[in-house]
């Protein structure tokens, strides 16, 4: 019965032109007689739990339209605060905007119970559509708006988990125990049920396989893999972080035979099919600890502007297409730099030897060659492969010394091109920044460590025009690139970065009104230049940035030229880096094609490989990020709190975002961290909270509001949330 039944009204409501329908409906279209009633009641609860059928207003019912069809591909986010967002693919992205109306779409909010047991990272099916507010027609007459619909988006299907493997602190309990975990990249608390390995004692950190997922009421379960240690031991904490994002530390086998099969040596026959720059003056500009230097400049004066070379490593000369290397490469997507290590996309052999750049050795380079006009602008380029050796391997810190500090590398020619390298920087640096680039450039926070892995301090590196030079030079090749390769037809993988989402410019529009800046539209270009414009020297420049950025799309790889927002660029892509990004070697070998389109260019994958690939790296480039940016803050909260018993704390400038009752919200832009000053901690006598104003006042006139300075130490740090209490180090001015 049941399976006839199942059959009968699968055909009913599968039939042209159905119309959703009611229980009592159904059993009337079906001609079911009142014992055959419970069946269907049973039968749709199973359905619409199993995601065949959705449960419409008025408890009508229809077929969840078939995979393809009507359901989302994209991504599931979960936040640390819990909340849970549904990120479209870039191919739904069209659809979803026409169906919302919307220029522009970052992210769906999922209820937490309309998720279907998805997690961080996962690629899911969902339903997206447009729905009245419940108790809408209460209030209301007529028929709503496009401003009155609200957007429901439900989770139907995982299509592939993230991670295989959480990470968490076991807790005694049960009959094997539990594994709590941060909420985020694992469960809050995941079930053992198998016995635990002997060395585990409570309060230790642990890799768990996943043996089932949390969905509803049903909680996570796992088996215990690995025994990490303390939290606080010698290097466990940087592990932890690997095994929780799943990166890879060793290379496979197959992978380092056929690195150690490569040779130093560069053939006679490949030497001759090239460009030979090694005679002349090719430098090449990085951080002091850099090991690998995938990038070098020449610059020379003509009697109307400039010539630039851009010179760029050729791994694509030794990683080919279908090799082990070349499948490593794309799995691993990009490079992570943790504190203590890095961890590379290529093996040393390659990065650090073959293909790095160093001083005095020839290697192979792909080149961009531009020629620059006075105003600033790129009239000319062409490409080509190369040889070059290095005349000199510059650290920023030493570049710096020339270009602003007038020193001499000993090397008057040397020096003489740096000159012409900074005039040119300067020029194209104007020249993006008045099309309308955004300068969202903040410290950069490197946290010290000794040989045991243990903070010893922090440095914060602010970007000066040693820098500003390399990254002018580096964007306008990798303009020049993106331009050629779009203009030709080529298959390439672009960097994209979409248009801000209205919402959140409104948001900030208002944060910025309350500093008390003129704010115009800024869905216009035009009247975000004059914001920025209006925030340099603001005594609230850091935190207004910051808080512009946060309001930003992430950037991303697509096969489609979508343009970059944030650079102000219609045509950009990734190519000035190959050693530590996938995307790159992609580029260099559809570059390829333009610079010997008769020769034996590499075959380029299919659209839709093309695709899966842009999209594999750019959620592999966000793991990295987030690892990261996880593993610095860890050890900075490390250092901050040993800082909390030091006798003489280093002090921090700290801006005040909010007032409460409890205290003041502060933000540290050189430090790029979050806290609470506890009323208790106030220095200068009995302070009292003014809810009206909102902000806090004392007996000698001073007070504590949103946008003020002052200067603090650490208190208290809670590693585990990642919140630290601070103290004033003095009365605030």
């Amino acid at each position: 019965m049941n399976q006839s039944l199942e059959d009968l009204l699968f055909a009913c409501m599968g039939k042209p032109g159905y119309q959703p329908q009611d229980q009592s409906e159904l059993a009337r279209s079906l001609g079911l007689v009142s014992r055959e009633r419970a069946h269907l009641r049973q039968l749709l609860r199973d359905w619409e739990a199993a995601g065949k059928v959705v449960r419409l207003s008025k408890a009508k019912y229809a077929l969840r339209k078939a995979e393809g069809s009507g359901a989302v591909e994209g991504r599931i986010r979960k936040l640390r605060s819990g909340k849970v967002l549904f990120i479209p693919s870039p191919a739904a992205l069209p659809g979803l905007r026409s169906l919302l109306h919307a220029d522009s779409l970052v992210e769906l909010v999922v209820p937490e119970f309309r998720s279907g047991g998805a997690m961080d990272g996962d690629k899911v099916l969902a339903s997206v559509r447009l729905s009245v507010p419940k108790g809408w027609r209460r209030f209301r007459k007529g028929k709503p708006t496009m401003d009155d619909l609200q957007v429901e988006v439900r989770v139907d299907k995982v299509l592939e988990r993230k991670r295989g493997t959480w990470v968490g602190v076991y807790q005694p309990g049960g009959r094997f125990g539990f594994v709590l975990g941060d909420g985020q990249t694992s469960p809050e608390r995941v079930k053992l049920v198998e016995e635990v390995p002997g060395n585990l004692l409570a309060g230790q950190l642990a890799t768990v396989e996943a043996l089932s997922y949390p969905k509803g009421k049903m909680e996570a379960t796992g088996r215990v893999t690995e025994v990490l240690g303390w939290p606080e031991a010698e290097g466990v904490d940087i592990t932890a972080v690997i095994r929780k994002y799943e990166l890879h530390e060793e290379f496979p086998e197959e992978v380092i035979a056929a690195v150690s099969r490569l040779s130093e040596e560069i053939p006679q026959e490949v030497l001759a099919r090239r460009e030979d720059w090694s005679g002349r003056p090719v430098i090449t500009i990085d951080p002091a600890t850099a090991r690998d230097f995938d990038d070098a400049i020449h610059v020379r004066r003509l009697e109307k502007g400039w010539e630039l070379a851009v010179h760029i490593a050729d791994v694509s000369h030794y990683v080919q297409p279908g090799s082990a290397l070349d499948a490593e490469a794309r799995r691993r997507g990009n490079s992570t730099y943790l504190p203590d290590r890095v961890l590379p996309m290529l093996p040393p052999k390659l990065c650090d030897h073959i293909c790095s750049l160093r001083p005095g050795e020839k290697h192979l380079t792909k080149m961009c060659l531009m020629q620059v006009s006075e105003k600033g602008k790129v009239v000319k380029m062409r490409f080509a492969d190369a040889v070059i050796s290095s005349h000199r391997r510059f650290s920023y810190e030493e570049a710096a010394e020339v270009l602003l500090h007038g020193a001499s590398c000993g090397d008057a020619e040397v020096d003489a091109m740096l000159g012409e390298a900074l005039t040119l920087s300067r020029l194209l640096r104007k020249r993006r920044m008045e099309a309308g680039a955004l300068d969202l450039e903040f410290p950069d926070v490197r946290v010290l460590l000794d040989a045991h892995g243990h903070t010893t301090g922090v440095e914060c590196e602010v970007s000066d025009e040693s820098h500003q030079l390399i990254e002018e030079f580096m964007l306008a090749a990798n303009e020049c690139v993106a331009a050629t390769l779009k203009t030709k037809s080529i298959p390439t993988i672009f960097r994209v970065h979409e248009d801000p989402d209205e919402g959140k410019m409104f948001e900030f529009a208002s944060l910025a009104r309350q500093y008390g800046l003129k704010v115009g539209d800024l869905r216009r270009r035009e009247d975000l230049i004059v914001l920025m414009q209006e925030l340099k020297g603001h005594p609230d420049e850091s935190i207004l940035k910051l808080a512009l950025l946060r309001s930003m799309m992430r950037a991303r790889y697509d096969t489609k030229p979508l343009g970059h927002f944030g650079l102000a660029k219609p045509d950009y892509c990734h190519f000035t880096s190959p050693i530590r990004r996938y995307a790159d070697l992609v580029v260099h070998r559809s570059l390829a094609r333009v610079i010997d389109p008769e020769g034996k260019a590499p075959r380029l994958p299919d659209a839709v490989s093309l695709q899966q690939a842009a999209d594999h790296i750019s959620e592999t480039e966000r793991n990295s990020a987030n690892a990261e940016q996880e593993a610095n803050m860890l050890k900075l909260y490390e250092w901050l709190e040993s800082q909390c018993e030091a006798g003489h704390p280093q002090e921090w400038e700290a801006i005040v975002t909010d007032a409460r009752p409890l205290g003041v919200m502060v933000e540290m832009p050189m430090l790029q961290v979050r806290g609470l000053i506890p009323s208790e901690l106030f220095t200068g006598g009995k302070w009292w909270f003014e809810s009206f104003m909102p902000r806090w006042s004392n007996r000698d006139g001073k007070v504590l509001q949103a946008g003020m300075r002052v200067m603090v130490v650490p208190a208290k740090v809670d590693r585990a949330n990642r919140w630290i209490d601070w103290k004033m180090a003095k009365q605030p001015e």
